[in-house]
This record gives C-alpha cells, structure tokens and sequence, in this order.
C-alpha cells in the first residue's frame, strides 16, 4: 500500500493553514503550531514507512528548544520591564535638582538663552563655535583665541549673522578647537539645568530641564543633593 505524497503534502499544508488562520495574524511557528504539524504528519504518513524513532526524536528536539526560546524570551521581557520601571525609578530622585549633563543644546526663550559649558583638553590657539537651528542651518559663528586647557562658559546673545534676533526655541552647540600647529584640541559640550520631568524612550532615562531641553540620565555628570 502506498499514499500518493502531492495529496499528503497537500492535505498537511491545508491543516496547517486552517490551524494559523484562526488565530490573529499568526507570523511565527508557535509551540501548538508544532504539535498541529506532528500530529498531522503521523496522521498522514506511509504506514508502510512509518516516521522512525530517531526523526521522531529529533522533532521533539525541536519541540523542545522552541519551547525553551519562549520561555526565554517571555523571561526577557519581564527584565526590560524590570529595568525601565528601575530607569525611570532612578530618574524620579532628579526632580526639582540641578544638574549638570554632557550635551550640546541651548535654548533661546525671549532675552533669556541656556548657557554651556566648553571644556578644552590642552590650551588653543582658537576656537570655532558654530550655532545651528533645529533644520540644520548654521544660525551664528563666533571665534575666539588664546584659550587655555579647562572649562568656559559659552552664553549666546540670541542673534544671527546679521544682528537679527533669532526665533525662540532649541539650538545646537558644535565648537571645534586647534592649537598652534593647527592640530585638532578636544572640545567637549556640558549643560546645566533644573529638571522638571522624566520619561523613558530606546536609548535610556530622558531628563526635562526646566527650559524644555532634555538629556539622558547616562549623560549626568553632577546632580545638586
């Protein structure tokens, strides 16, 4: 006796998809999608070439290492849930504090703009500061010489090029360093402010300042007590 395998293999891929489609959207192999194809390969297959003891060994194998993958991956999201909520725990102990965060933003709100702080590696001959708005666009340059190695504050007066005031709202610090040789000196950007909310996003914590700007709580480098 013999089975005709196009009907067999027909009749599998028909059980198979009458058993996906009455769950919503089924996208993955799932554990009862397993069990579903085994059954119905026993149920179909050649009596007089049964599944042997090995094959059927290693399909339940199979069986087993998926079950283990979504136990797995059920335990790992229990952890990323563990470690936003302990983040955003982490985050709440900096309301109402000043803090002190790498970062390059500053933010323009009427005659009041954020400060930032510049910090040289060595002393330098000059340094170039460029002011960019949010699409991009260099808004204001100023250049300054005969700096020494340590930390300065930067304040911008609020105006572009051509004196004009510039619009309200956040703008980005890229400052660029040389020495004497014209060799590149390390500039690094800091901000400060009074944080005012928390939130959680892909990257990790985010702080609100007080002026609308944020950084990450990785970033912080000095809280107030």
């Amino acid at each position: 006796m013999s089975i005709d395998t196009t009907s067999y293999y027909e009749s599998l891929l028909a059980s198979y998809t009458d058993t996906t489609t009455t769950t919503e959207s089924a996208t993955s192999l799932t554990s009862d999608d397993f069990i579903t194809l085994l059954c119905t390969e026993l149920e179909y297959q050649d009596p007089t070439e049964p599944v042997d003891n090995t094959q059927m060994v290693d399909q339940m194998t199979q069986y087993s290492q998926l079950e283990q993958l979504t136990e797995m991956n059920e335990k790992m999201d229990t952890l990323t849930d563990a470690l936003d909520a302990q983040g955003i725990s982490s985050g709440l102990d900096y309301l109402g504090k000043e803090v002190e965060a790498d970062g390059y933003t500053i933010n323009k709100d009427g005659d009041d703009v954020s400060s930032l702080y510049l910090t040289l590696d060595d002393d330098a001959a000059e340094l170039v500061v460029n002011i960019y708005d949010t699409s991009g666009s260099i808004v204001d340059t100023q250049t300054f010489t005969g700096l020494e190695a340590g930390t300065v504050s930067f304040a911008w007066d609020g105006t572009d090029y051509n004196g004009d005031e510039a619009d309200d709202g956040n703008y980005y610090v890229l400052a660029t360093a040389t020495d004497e040789d014209g060799d590149e000196v390390s500039c690094s950007t800091s901000t400060t402010g009074t944080v005012t909310g928390v939130s959680n996003s892909d990257d990790g914590v985010v702080l609100t300042l007080d002026d609308g700007r944020t950084v990450y709580l990785a970033d912080v480098t000095y809280a107030t007590q």
